[in-house]
């Protein structure tokens, strides 16, 4: 189950946005959380995206391409969706802006004049949920992004983990340590070390699938995941939202707590 947290980003929130040439990678942290991490492109050469701290200063609409004249809308403009333009360089948020764009595949790569170009459902929502003033800290270096960690509750008990094998999220979706949540709903758990591929059985249901594939395989049908199995410190992660479909469980989430709750159907 996919659990979004998106919404009108107001003044009393703190916002902020990271983005990271190194990687090509876009943070969205909302009052000290990480709550999304997007792909976006930068500059073609290292100096053409401007590093430091700036603020959103602009925000537009379909903008209008000046330079050839080119309307917001227009599937050979450039800019694409949405236009969130930064005072980078002593500018007034026309010069260097977080865009849309009309070439998705350059995203992920060092592609464009200088601003940073995101997929147009990206910088949508991002447009939506990034006020005015925002913060915006461009960089080129490792990270560490902190997330708040998210608590596992199953039929009204809240599960434990140990060490890392807590929840966690990846853009709308939670991820589970797949043998802890499995065992406690009474599953059987099997695992693939050649293939890195994860079973998990019970009754007459079973689900396969494997560490960087979102190849689900539920009775032997194919049901492609949102966001691909991960294997972390000898703990496979896989979206809540598999349990719950394969298992017959609701999947609930309190955005206020950051718990996600399954509860038997029925």
């Amino acid at each position: 189950m996919l659990f979004m947290l998106s919404g009108t980003a107001y003044a009393a929130d703190e916002v902020k946005i990271i983005i990271n040439k190194k990687v090509n990678k876009l943070a969205y942290i909302k009052n000290g959380v990480t709550v999304k991490i997007l792909p976006v492109a930068t500059g073609r050469s290292p100096g053409l995206t401007p590093e430091g701290s700036f603020k959103v200063v602009k925000k537009l609409v379909w903008p209008y391409y000046t330079k050839l004249k080119i309307p917001g809308g227009s599937p050979r403009n450039p800019l694409g969706a949405r236009w969130l333009g930064l005072d980078a360089c002593g500018t007034s948020g026309g010069t260097y802006g977080i865009h849309g764009t009309s070439n998705p595949k350059s995203i992920g790569k060092r592609a464009s004049g200088g601003c940073i170009r995101m997929f147009n459902k990206d910088v949508i929502w991002l447009y939506n949920n990034t006020p005015l003033n925002t913060p915006v800290e461009i960089m080129n270096k490792e990270w560490v992004l902190n997330q708040k960690p998210v608590t596992i509750v199953i039929e009204g008990k809240t599960i434990t983990p140990v060490g890392a094998s807590g929840a966690y999220m990846v853009n709308d979706t939670v991820l589970v340590p797949c043998r802890l949540v499995a065992e406690t709903m009474g599953c059987t758990v099997s695992w693939d070390e050649t293939k890195q591929q994860v079973t998990v059985y019970s009754g007459n249901n079973a689900f396969s699938a494997t560490v960087n594939s979102t190849a689900l395989y539920v009775n032997g049908s194919l049901r492609p995941m949102k966001v691909a199995a991960a294997l972390k410190a000898s703990i496979v992660y896989l979206p809540v939202r598999v349990f719950a479909d394969v298992f017959g469980y609701q999947a609930a989430w309190d955005n206020n707590t950051y718990t996600v709750s399954l509860t038997k159907a029925g």
